[in-house]
């Protein structure tokens, strides 16, 4: 790490390019999270639009085909109603239904035990293969029952007789089939028009679950079909089947408002969808209640699945702006790295020139930016100091040479002057005696002066002027050393 920090602070091309890519950054971070901002909404509103688009026609296609076995129901009952008193046409009627509608695989007619004094029934059904599901070329069978029990405990004929309308009911689970059959019953009425029985129209619902199965409008969203008492028709989750109802969902220790206003909404017959959480999973769930009384189609669309596109989305282009960011940097660093080149050659060569290295070489360039204009007034610079630098020599070689000179003759003055207060000296000296043998003379002459005769005066007065004459001859030796010095006397 410390390497790393020590790159960055002595390079200013590293320096440069992570500014460089650090407002780079902050202005695709800023753009990017207005549009996911906006994306996100666009995906939501297109996902909804899509899944509200995939129930409304699964809702309609599932409606055509039970539409079709609604109108054949109502055509067979009138036809029995003409001839309710005869079990026979009965019989052909039902074997008849089944024969001519391959969606079909049982009609059941069964009356009110007060029309015939007792329980009657006729089930013709198609025959399962293997303990499996019919087919078209299944034998069809009759029977004088629908199951174990009794038909007068069984919804779908109980629920119809109770309200005198025609009903899908909940599938009931018949031993013959490893399916469940879904079962539209009729009312069938006497001539007085009195509900004295019920036709009975079985459809497998196996078919209806691949359709729904193969409908959805994500991968891993799931449809559904609840019946009127909120029991399920039709789920991808088999052990959800065994439930009784929908309303089992919101039994737990905690309450969720959210689903019990989902459920509220379902049966009261309303469309939409809402946001709730199932199996701890937040999800959207588009409801909507089939053309007839009862069914409720529902389809469930994890929250995931509807904002995967604008995830992946922000994913990729998270991705791309980032493997983006490297490459920025990366071409920085080299292209600033490459133009700041001159600048680091000048800063070694201002280095070597601080170090005394004055006649170091500066490249030409051809660049007419301002490093160009840089490194051009530094190389004249350089040159113009490396000028300076040998006219300085120049002047120092001559000063030494100069100084040389000054310094010989210094000596020779200095030697001169020694010799010359040698000789001073020396000249000193011999003048002295003279002087002091000068003085000697007078003395005497002074003292003797009136006893002295010619004779004596004369040799004194001789004395005298040699010792003169010494000093004469001393002094013009001495006023002839002053003028080859260039004195004047």
């Amino acid at each position: 790490m410390s390497k790393i920090l020590k790159i960055i602070r002595n390079r200013m091309s590293v320096r440069l390019s992570l500014w460089v890519v650090t407002f780079v950054a902050i202005l695709i971070v800023a753009t990017l999270s207005v549009m996911y901002h906006f994306s996100h909404q666009a995906v939501k509103e297109e996902a909804l639009a899509k899944a509200s688009e995939t129930l409304d026609c699964m809702g309609l296609s599932i409606d055509n085909v039970l539409r079709n076995v609604e109108v054949t129901g109502r055509m067979v009952g009138w036809n029995m109603e003409r001839h309710l008193d005869d079990p026979k046409a009965l019989s052909r009627d039902c074997r008849k239904m089944v024969e001519d509608n391959p969606a079909l695989i049982g009609c059941a007619i069964a009356m009110d035990t007060a029309y015939f004094h007792r329980e009657f029934i006729i089930y013709t059904y198609r025959k399962a293969i293997d303990g499996g599901s019919p087919t078209q070329q299944s034998e069809i069978l009759e029977s004088d029952h629908y199951d174990e029990t009794s038909y007068l405990e069984q919804s779908w004929y109980t629920i119809p007789m109770e309200n005198g309308e025609a009903n899908w009911v909940r599938p009931y689970e018949q031993g013959e089939y490893s399916v469940k059959p879904a079962t539209y019953s009729l009312p069938v009425h006497d001539s007085e028009g009195k509900v004295v029985g019920i036709l009975g129209l079985d459809i497998p619902l196996n078919w209806l679950s691949g359709f729904i199965n193969n409908t959805k409008p994500f991968p891993r969203s799931y449809c559904s079909i609840i019946g009127r008492q909120g029991g399920y028709i039709v789920h991808p989750d088999s052990t959800k089947m065994n439930r009784r109802n929908v309303f089992e969902l919101i039994n737990g220790p905690k309450r969720d408002t959210k689903m019990e206003m989902l459920l509220e909404s379902m049966m009261s017959g309303e469309s939409g969808y809402k946001e709730v959480d199932i199996d701890d999973v937040p999800s959207y769930v588009f409801y909507k209640p089939f053309r007839y009384k009862g069914w409720i189609a529902a389809i469930v669309c994890p929250e995931s699945e509807i904002m995967g596109t604008s995830t992946r989305l922000l994913a990729t282009v998270l991705l791309i702006a980032f493997v983006g960011l490297i490459a920025l940097l990366l071409f920085c660093i080299f292209f600033i790295s490459k133009s700041v080149k001159p600048l680091i050659l000048l800063a070694q060569t201002a280095r070597r020139l601080s170090e005394g290295h004055y006649d170091d070489y500066v490249p030409d360039t051809k660049r007419v930016d301002e490093i160009g204009s840089l490194q051009r007034s530094f190389k004249a610079m350089q040159q113009s100091i490396s000028s300076r630098i040998d006219d300085i020599r120049q002047m120092n070689d001559q000063l030494e040479d100069s100084n040389a000179v000054l310094q010989e003759a210094s000596e020779q003055a200095q030697q001169a002057e020694r010799a010359m207060n040698a000789f001073l000296i020396n000249l000193s000296d011999q003048l002295l005696q003279p002087a002091i043998n000068i003085k000697d003379i007078v003395s005497e002459a002074h003292k003797d002066f009136h006893h002295m005769d010619h004779q004596e005066a004369k040799q004194l007065a001789q004395k005298i002027h040699t010792e003169t004459d010494i000093v004469t001859e001393l002094l013009d030796r001495l006023l002839l050393v002053s003028v080859k010095e260039g004195g004047k006397p």
